[in-house]
């Protein structure tokens, strides 16, 4: 403990953990010097992008995200109500506070009706599931059980125990039971997930139908939001993994993603293995999909950083005592706000200000005269470096898209087909926007900006943002080039960003309007690192005064008064776009059709 001298000097010592125990205090303005890292447990905690600066100002979002990670939907106004619909939020970024994941470890009920689910039929399917319409559910439920009853009556007939001795007989009635294994694996399956969404209050237990309708979809994505893995709505293998496993070894490694990212702020780091080997567990637990961490078509880069990050919150984690969901549990009834612990060192590049440069690699591109659909063998990738003697480091590559073909508004009554080109070069990142708002160009078709599917037909203001679901996400960095003009070296806004999005599904199969769109999760740390590790301006809010008029059934006014939160980065940051593998003969992109 210290001394009443030292607590003098000292008046909020923070204490330090080992072993899971607190062995001492530290002053937090001496920790570094000692060797520890001071970690934000508190509810007020956000990430880097969104911390208060120098000065005590920090993006109007900021209080948002808060409202939203601490459980308060009412606080968070139009963002609460969104929030309501998609329940799981840590893939946008959001990290649920503490206290609320220790509910999640205390909730015996919970917990009960988890383990009393059969997972068999479960584990037994082995390919992915898709929603249906109801009438194509219904259809799949009553061949099911009209084969049933078909088999029964003859099982009943030959005085056979059980419908599979029918299989012996003949080769026709092998494949009616063959048929029939199938027909009930998948709608036990499809039951055996509902159950475990019902047990998560995502299904009502009349749901429990064994149809898999966009009720069971929606309810599969809320989980696959909640647990870091790709939100397709999809019952795929890692979805299934997770609806199987014990529920308190879901709520822990909830746990162990929210050190992480507190980890991640508190150190500066980003390496997260991802330019490498990809994502290391954490103490045994696979804490997301490896799909952040791995971009397909790529091989490991040579030199890349380790994964610094897993191994720095597996560290924080046995300081603390976070070892499995008991002592987690009981660590969590007693957290003080903030703790000092001893991680890795950090390695030798990082400091206050880096040599960071940028790539980005377009993958597989096709410069076909009318839109077509390719199978794609290496996705488009992003990947940050870091110099340091002379030597690039490769500290992360991550998913993201390129241009293709999309609609383009040339009239009111008319759009055509336009391919949209992700343009090669050096550019630079010089402006961050935190929370920004999407300030659709003129060409943007009046039906993207209005949703009607299962509602009267509404402005997608989410979509405008500020919002986690917007456009851009909550970070997005403008791609600016040096032009040669008559008065000298202008930089040039070619108006394609490198941004978070709403729609994350798409980034590891699709394409953009040209922008490069990473997952708002990696978007929010990649800001956070810049912020980090670069010098910048912050400009605060910046104004805007943007009006449009969307006709689609209907007439909505569009007003935006903010473009988001401003910062300049100081000197920005270089990029390279790179050509990628032209795999048609084409070599230049056709404009549009």
């Amino acid at each position: 403990m210290l001394s009443a001298f030292a607590s003098l000097l000292c008046p909020e010592p923070v204490p330090m953990f080992v072993g899971g125990a607190v062995e001492g205090e530290v002053c937090p303005e001496r920790a570094a010097a000692d060797g520890l890292t001071v970690i934000d447990l508190s509810p007020g905690w956000t990430p880097g992008a969104l911390a208060p600066g120098p000065d005590g100002a920090a993006p109007a979002y900021r209080a948002t995200y808060l409202a939203l990670a601490q459980g308060r939907l009412d606080a968070a106004g139009a963002e609460g109500r969104y929030a309501a619909a998609d329940v799981g939020l840590e893939v946008f970024g959001f990290m649920p506070t503490l206290d609320r994941v220790a509910a999640r470890l205390g909730d015996e009920a919970r917990h009960q009706c988890h383990a009393a689910i059969d997972d068999a039929p479960l584990l037994a399917m082995t390919a992915d599931l898709h929603e249906e319409y109801g009438s194509a559910a219904t259809a799949r439920l009553r061949i099911a059980q009209r084969l049933r009853a078909a088999l029964e009556r003859e099982r009943i007939r030959r005085g056979l125990a059980v419908v599979d001795a029918l299989a012996t007989i003949d080769a026709r009635h092998a494949r009616q039971v063959a048929r029939l294994r199938v027909a009930e694996g998948y709608v036990a399956a499809i039951r055996t997930a509902q159950a475990h969404l019902v047990c998560d209050g995502l299904l009502t237990p009349r749901q429990l139908d064994g149809r898999y309708t966009w009720q069971t979809s929606l309810a599969l994505l809320a989980v696959q939001r909640r647990e870091q893995l790709v939100p397709r709505g999809r019952l795929d293998g890692e979805t299934r993994a997770v609806l199987a496993d014990d529920s308190r070894a879901v709520a822990y490694r909830a746990a162990l993603r929210v050190l992480r990212e507190r980890v991640i702020a508190a150190t500066g780091l980003i390496e997260d293995g991802s330019a490498g080997a990809g994502h290391q567990l954490v103490l045994g637990q696979a804490l997301g999909s490896p799909a952040f961490g791995q971009v397909a078509g790529h091989a490991p880069l040579p030199g890349a950083a380790p994964d610094l990050v897993s191994a720095a919150t597996e560290a924080a984690a046995r300081a603390l005592g976070w070892i499995d969901p008991a002592t987690t549990r009981a660590a969590l009834a007693a957290l003080p706000p903030r703790v000092a612990v001893r991680l890795p060192p950090l390695p030798r590049y990082h400091a206050a200000v880096m040599d960071l440069t940028v790539e980005i690699d377009r993958g597989d591109v096709w410069y076909d005269r009318t839109p077509r659909r390719h199978r794609v063998e290496r996705r488009p990738a992003l990947i940050l470096y870091a110099s340091d003697a002379g030597q690039r480091i490769p500290l992360v590559r991550w998913p993201t898209t390129i241009g293709g073909w999309k609609e383009e508004r040339r009239s009111r009554w008319r759009t055509v087909d336009t391919w949209m080109e992700s343009p090669v070069g050096p550019r630079v990142w010089r402006d961050l926007y935190v929370a920004p708002s999407w300030l659709p160009p003129a060409n943007t078709p009046d039906r993207e900006l209005v949703r009607t599917i299962g509602r009267p037909p509404e402005l997608a203001a989410d979509l405008l943002g500020p919002s986690y679901r917007s456009a851009y996400g909550l970070v997005m960095l403008i791609h600016e080039r040096d032009v040669v003009t008559r008065r000298g070296v202008v930089r040039q806004d070619e108006r394609i960003r490198t941004h978070g999005s709403g729609s994350i599904a798409s980034i590891f199969d699709g394409a953009s309007h040209g922008c490069h769109r990473l997952p708002p999760l990696l978007a929010l740390r990649l800001a956070g690192f810049i912020l980090d590790h670069r010098g910048h301006v912050r400009h605060g809010d910046e104004r805007t005064a943007y009006t449009r008029v969307v006709r689609y059934r209907g007439r909505f006014p569009v007003r935006i008064t903010t473009r988001g939160y401003h910062v300049e980065l100081t000197p920005p940051v270089p990029v390279t776009v790179l050509p990628g593998r032209i795999r048609s003969t084409r070599q230049t992109p056709y404009r549009s059709r």
